[in-house]
C-alpha cells in the first residue's frame, strides 16, 4: 500500500466549487469509536446469500463473513493462499485436487466444518434454483469425495489452469453451515440467506436494514486471528458528496469510489490520508467489427488518434497508469499481449471524413463522462464526428443480440473474477457466446481463431504453454482492433487518520480486508 499525491487533474469549475464548499464548511473530522468501524456503499445489496451477490460492494460484506477453501494473499499480489484448506495438491495430469481442511472451523451452531458440509455449498452454487452468476466457476466438476471428514477430493472432467484461482477468488464458492441449508432446503435456503448470515468467517451480520444499514459484529468463535474491530457498520449513502462530508464530520472512517477531483481536496489536510492499493481494473474500449467499424483500418486509426498518456493524465492523474497490455496488470508476462501504438491522427484525418461514430458509455459515473467527452474531443481534433450515447448498465446485455442497436464503441472500466487470464479473455473476447462465454462480449469482439488460442490456454498443465495460449489470443484481438485498453487504475481510498493495515485482494476492487485494518 501506498500513499500518493495526485497531480495534473482536470476538473469542471462548478465540480471543483463544490467540493470547496463541502471542505470549508464541515466540521473537523471527530474521533471515531476505538471498536467500531464506519464504512459506506454506495449500492444496496438485494441479498446476503452468497452464491448470489455478484457485486464488489456485496463482497466488501461478505468476504468478512463467508470463506472458501483458498484465498488471494491479501498483500495485494496474485499469490494463492489456503484458507479453510490447509494445504492441497493437484495430480499430474489436472484432474484431481485433493484439499486437506482444516480441523478448527466451527459454524454458530458450534458444529466442526466437514469435507461433506464443503460439498454441499459448492453444489449448491450450481442448482438452477439458486440462479447462481458465479456457477460457471465449478461448472467443469465431474466429482467430489468425501473419504474423511477432513479430505475433499474435487475431480474435473478436463483439464482447467484457472481453477484455482476460482477457488481464491473473491467471487468464489464460500461455505454455508449446513444446519442453515437443512432447515431452510425447501426453497434452497434462498429467503433465509437473503436477511442472515451463516458463515465461518470473522464476522457475521447482526443487522439488516435493506436501503439504509448493516452492522457486522466480531464472531468471537472464528478460527482465526482476532480481527481489531468488535463492530463494522455499513451505511447506504448512493451520493459521492454526501460520503465525503459525513467522512469530514466524523461520521464515517472510510470511504472509495470518488472523482479523483474530490480525492484532490484531501491532499495535504492530516486530519485524513489517501491509502492507495492495486487492483486489476481496466480502462476500455469496446469496438464493433461491422457497420461503421467493419474496416479494420478504421479502428485502428481510431486507436492511433488517442494521446493516450494526456487522457490517463486529464482524467487520472497519478492514480493509473497507461494501460500497455490487453490485460490486466500481472496476468500474463511483461511484454505478451501488448496494446501498445504511436500517436498520430493522419489515419483518422483521412478515413473519418463523412462519418458518424457513436460512443456508448454507462451514465451514473461523474468519471465515466469525463472519460468519453475527452476522448470525443480527442478524435474531433482529428476530424472525426462522435456521438455520445448514455446508457444503463443493463443495456450492455442486449446488444450482442442485435448489433443494429448498438453504439459503434462502448466504454467501460472493468475488472476480471481472478488473476488468471481466462477469467478476463473468456469473458470479454470469447466470439462464440452459446455456451455461456463471452459474457462481458457486448459487442461481437473477437474471432474463432481467439477462442480457440484461449481454449488451448486452460486446457494444457504446462503453465508456459497456457500463458503463451493466451498471448496468442490477445495478439489477435490486438490485430483486430475489437478492444482499445486505455488505463490501469488503482483502488483509491480516502479515510481518517489513525486507520491503519490498508490491504485487499488483488481481484476485489473498492474492498479492503477488514481481518487487517486497524485503528492504531
Amino acid at each position: 500500500m501506498t500513499t500518493k499525491r495526485i497531480a495534473g487533474v482536470v476538473a469542471s469549475a462548478t465540480a471543483l466549487l463544490l467540493i470547496a464548499t463541502a471542505c470549508s464548511s464541515a466540521a473537523p473530522a471527530a474521533e471515531s469509536s476505538d471498536t467500531t468501524l464506519r464504512l459506506a456503499l454506495s449500492s444496496d445489496m438485494t441479498t446476503l446469500d452468497p452464491s448470489t451477490v455478484y457485486q464488489f460492494e456485496g463482497n466488501q460484506v461478505l468476504t468478512a463473513v463467508y470463506e472458501g477453501l483458498l484465498e488471494y494473499a491479501s498483500d495485494s499480489s496474485p499469490d494463492i493462499e489456503p484458507l479453510l484448506a490447509e494445504s492441497y495438491t493437484v495430480s499430474d495430469d489436472g484432474l484431481t485436487y485433493t484439499f486437506s481442511l482444516r480441523t478448527d472451523v466451527t459454524f454458530a451452531d458450534g458444529s466442526i466444518m466437514t469435507s461433506a458440509d464443503v460439498q454441499q455449498s459448492f453444489e449448491r452454487l450450481g442448482v438452477e434454483e439458486v440462479g447462481s452468476q458465479m456457477s460457471y466457476m465449478l461448472m467443469g466438476v465431474a466429482s467430489y469425495e468425501t473419504p474423511d471428514d477432513a479430505t475433499l477430493v474435487i475431480t474435473l472432467a478436463q483439464p482447467d489452469a484457472s481453477f484455482l484461482s476460482l477457488l481464491a477468488s473473491p467471487f468464489g464458492p464460500k461455505v454455508i453451515d449446513p444446519a442453515v441449508l437443512d432447515e431452510y432446503s425447501a426453497d434452497n435456503a434462498l429467503e433465509y440467506l437473503s436477511a442472515n448470515t451463516a458463515g465461518t468467517g470473522p464476522y457475521e451480520v447482526t443487522q439488516f436494514t435493506e436501503g439504509q444499514e448493516y452492522v457486522l459484529t466480531r464472531n468471537d468463535d472464528y478460527w482465526g486471528d482476532e480481527p481489531y474491530f468488535e463492530t463494522v457498520s455499513f451505511k447506504i449513502i448512493p451520493d459521492a458528496a454526501t460520503q465525503v462530508l459525513q467522512l469530514q464530520g466524523g461520521d464515517l472512517d472510510l470511504i472509495t469510489g470518488q472523482p479523483i477531483a474530490t480525492v484532490q481536496s484531501f491532499v495535504g489536510n492530516d486530519e485524513f490520508q489517501i491509502p492507495t492499493l492495486p487492483t486489476l481494473l481496466k480502462a476500455q474500449l469496446h469496438l464493433q467489427t461491422t457497420g461503421n467499424l467493419a474496416d479494420v483500418e478504421v479502428r485502428e486509426a481510431l486507436r492511433s488518434a488517442i494521446d493516450r498518456p494526456a487522457l490517463v493524465e486529464q482524467i487520472w492523474g497519478d492514480y493509473a497508469t497507461e494501460s500497455t497490455q490487453l490485460y490486466p496488470v500481472d496476468n500474463v508476462p511483461e511484454g505478451t499481449a501488448t496494446d501498445e501504438w504511436e500517436y498520430d491522427t493522419a489515419p483518422l484525418e483521412e478515413l473519418a471524413a463523412g462519418k458518424t461514430f457513436s460512443l456508448g458509455y454507462v451514465t451514473g459515473s461523474a468519471q465515466n463522462k469525463q472519460v468519453v467527452e475527452a476522448l470525443q474531443a480527442q478524435w474531433a481534433a482529428a476530424g472525426a464526428d462522435v456521438t455520445l450515447v448514455p446508457l444503463q448498465s443493463g443495456d450492455l446485455y442486449g446488444f450482442s443480440g442485435d448489433l443494429s442497436a448498438a453504439p459503434d464503441m462502448i466504454y467501460e472500466t472493468a475488472f476480471p473474477d481472478s488473476s488468471h487470464p481466462d477469467t478476463w479473455a473468456r469473458l470479454f473476447w470469447y466470439s462464440d457466446t452459446s455456451m455461456g462465454s463471452g459474457a462481458l462480449n457486448y459487442i461481437g469482439g473477437g474471432s474463432p481463431e481467439a477462442d480457440a488460442a484461449i481454449d488451448a490456454g486452460i486446457s494444457t498443465v504446462d503453465p508456459d504453454e497456457s500463458l503463451a495460449s493466451y498471448g496468442e489470443a490477445g495478439d489477435l484481438i490486438e490485430e483486430q482492433a475489437s478492444f482499445i485498453t486505455l488505463a490501469d487504475l488503482e483502488d483509491t481510498f480516502i479515510a481518517r487518520a489513525g486507520l491503519s493495515g490498508f490491504a485487499h485482494w488483488l481481484p476485489a476492487a473498492s474492498t479492503v480486508d477488514l481481518r487487517e485494518l486497524t485503528g492504531e
